[in-house]
């Protein structure tokens, strides 16, 4: 049994099973979102994979109970009008052994069928419309069912044909549009010399263009694109999917490069091939995908409500590179612990630039024999930072010593056993990377979601905080000291300060990020328990400490009996809970957010004990998604990204999509966001 199935087993009741369910789907919700609609993932395919590999297990073991659908994909932004597809734009079922593409290939044929294995490319992917023979429409997956209208910024895609034969009356086909591993390059180089933010790999370079509201911007980028699929056709029929590849390269569109394959002996073969060429390629794969090649047998397997039946992908292991390790730095975290972080000759792994890799601890350093100045070989096996796999001395290499002081604030460093090794660790409350580390993340999304307020924000106005409670005397004032917030001209409903230019003003990016830091004084007390970074308590104990003591200061006058009677509240959590709140500079820091006016109360439904599960749809003028969801979280709700019998309430803006006619058909109530306010105020 798998390592996920033994955590699985730890489940004691049905409510378990279903709380670990809607646990993973809301966390793959929040990096589908990241990938899909910010283009900005927080971690690699190979974590995310991970995880909707550990769902499937989940739904597997338990099939009756767990029937809620998944949506991989994004909501549609709302800077572009939407599509309707009328053709569903599906995701793949991922493989990751040999084992598991021969079970996939057993279950859908009889020995003869005949496959198509394509490279599968790393970058996002478009419906293109034409009729009769004009380009008229290109659109986004979105999240299958409704994408985004983007036709004037795939006009300026390079190797994209405007017009075709005119005697194709209607024809929608679907790509993967990309950019070359050489514009990638020169791209990332640009942004680095001028300061922009760099993207991470070639996806979110694709993604971040094709969504330019400037379609010169886009055209800058030099995008391609590759067709694989036929989605609809009008006056024409094909028996094979080899053989309208093969219709569409002659009509002028420019297509993947595939292989017709008879058994899977010759399957494997082609895959190890594309792997083994993956270097080849202009443009970044990930992996192949295995289609099969008759129509009439697709159309007889169908899909899932997830996935085609007839086809699969095979995810290669991620890519291992040998570079040089320049240095060993030193990086403080928030609770003082030194984790070593070794710094790297910049190297292209699975298509991002890595330049530094974490070395956890000194345990793992004696254990790979690391040295400064060794050869390391680096993979991406689905962590945020890279690892260092392997490491080979030289007549160069120097040892490393975990230091006796912190490298910062100069303090005696205190060593500490733990179950993960030994921990080096600076108990200066007074450090300031300590603190850098602290207020970082409290202003992190996960804590108070101050938007705006990163590292680099932290590094302008450093001066100005002590700790995280100065977050809130940030002002106009303040702010415009820094160039960073500055902008000169003139606005009348702005006041100037004594002694400042006169024709000064805060920008843009100022007034957003005192506004983030106003809304943020509304958020749930969950949110700020996690925030003030209380040791050992995570995201889910400072939800379950917060609805069981209902404001801070019961909390604060908690004792180690009444923690340790909760559930899901340990004998190391207890302890640190109490050993935080016994010190009287965590109390003062409260008290400075307090006089700040932040909130300090759990508000939870009476009418919502039983955890109301709620799914969201549509575009609201008044309110973010984020804004629902905690608003919902806060009355005692679940947030689930599909419609299902066990669904009570879909909140509905302007323009839903499948999720609407889903809760309709199964009677769940809808909430409409002109009603919203008074459904809230009814279950406070």
């Amino acid at each position: 049994m798998s390592e996920n199935n033994d955590v699985i087993n730890k489940f004691s009741n049905r409510d378990d099973i279903i709380k670990k369910f809607l646990d993973l789907k809301s966390e793959i919700d929040y990096h589908n979102k990241k990938y899909y609609e910010d283009d900005d993932p927080e971690i690699e395919d190979w974590e995310y994979d991970k995880l909707k590999r550990e769902l499937e297990e989940l739904r597997n073991m338990f099939p009756n109970l767990l029937s809620i659908d998944d949506e991989i994909g994004g909501f549609p932004s709302e800077k572009f009008s939407h599509v309707n597809h009328k053709v569903r734009m599906e995701s793949l079922h991922d493989s990751f052994s040999y084992d598991e593409l021969e079970k996939f290939y057993k279950r859908i044929s009889d020995g003869n069928e005949k496959f198509v294995v394509e490279p599968k490319i790393d970058g996002i992917s478009l419906s293109v419309e034409y009729e009769n023979g004009i380009l008229t429409r290109a659109s986004t997956r979105g999240d299958g069912y409704i994408g985004e209208d983007i036709t004037e910024n795939a006009l300026t895609i390079t190797n994209l044909p405007h017009k075709i034969s005119r005697d194709i009356e209607y024809l929608e086909v679907r790509g993967e549009c990309f950019i070359s591993k050489l514009d990638f390059a020169n791209l990332i180089k640009y942004q680095d010399e001028n300061k922009q933010k760099i993207f991470k790999n070639p996806r979110n370079a694709v993604a971040g263009s094709i969504r330019q509201k400037d379609s010169s911007k886009c055209k800058e980028r030099n995008l391609k694109i590759l067709f694989f699929n036929i989605q609809q056709i009008k006056d024409k029929t094909f028996e094979n999917h080899s053989e309208s590849l093969n219709f569409l390269s002659n009509v002028g569109l420019p297509v993947v490069d595939f292989k017709i394959v008879k058994n899977f002996d010759e399957i494997i073969n082609e895959i190890k091939r594309i792997g083994n060429s993956r270097n080849d390629y202009e443009f970044q794969i990930d992996g192949a995908v295995l289609k099969i090649d008759s129509l009439q047998k697709r159309e007889h397997l169908g899909s899932t409500s997830s996935f085609p039946r007839w086809a699969e992908a095979f995810k290669y292991p991620p890519e291992c590179k040998k570079t040089k390790l320049l240095r060993i730095d030193l990086s403080i975290g928030r609770t003082g612990v030194i984790t070593p972080v070794a710094v790297i000759e910049p190297v292209y792994i699975g298509g991002s630039l890595v330049s530094k890799a974490s070395l956890h601890n000194q345990e793992f350093i004696k254990s790979k024999n690391i040295h400064i100045n060794d050869t390391v070989s680096i993979v991406k096996s689905g962590d945020i930072i890279p690892e260092i796999i392997k490491s080979e001395s030289n007549e160069n290499s120097e040892d490393f010593k975990m230091p006796e002081f912190c490298p910062s604030c100069k303090k005696k460093l205190k060593i500490e056993q733990s179950d993960c090794g030994i921990a080096f660790k600076c108990e200066n409350s007074e450090c300031p990377s300590k603190i850098k580390s602290q207020i970082l993340h409290f202003a992190s999304k996960d804590a108070m979601n101050i938007e705006g307020f990163g590292e680099e924000c932290f590094n302008v106005i450093k001066d100005e905080l002590k700790d995280y409670s100065d977050i809130y005397n940030l002002d106009e004032n303040i702010l415009k000291k820094y160039k960073e917030f500055q902008r000169s001209g003139v606005s009348n409903s702005q006041e100037i300060f004594p002694g400042f230019n006169s024709k000064l003003y805060l920008n843009k990016i100022g007034k957003n990020l005192l506004n983030s830091i106003d809304k943020s004084k509304k958020n749930s007390l969950e949110k700020l328990i996690y925030g003030i970074g209380i040791p050992f308590v995570g995201k889910e104990a400072s939800k379950i400490i917060s609805h069981h003591f209902k404001n801070i200061d019961n909390i604060i006058k908690c004792s180690l009996e009444e923690l340790l009677k909760i559930d899901g509240i340990g004998d190391i959590t207890a302890k640190s809970i109490l050993d935080f709140f016994n010190d009287k500079t965590n109390i003062n820091k409260l008290n400075k957010l307090k006089l700040h006016g932040l909130n300090t109360e759990c508000k939870i439904s009476k009418s919502l004990k039983n955890k109301s599960i709620f799914v969201i749809t549509g575009k609201f003028e008044k309110y973010s998604r984020n804004d629902i969801i905690d608003i919902i979280e806060n009355i005692g709700g679940t947030v689930s990204s599909s419609v299902s019998k066990k669904t009570n309430f879909l909140i509905c803006g302007t323009d839903p999509g499948k999720k609407f006619l889903n809760a309709q058909n199964l009677n769940v109530k809808i909430i409409y966001e002109n009603d919203f306010d008074d459904f809230i105020n009814a279950n406070k």
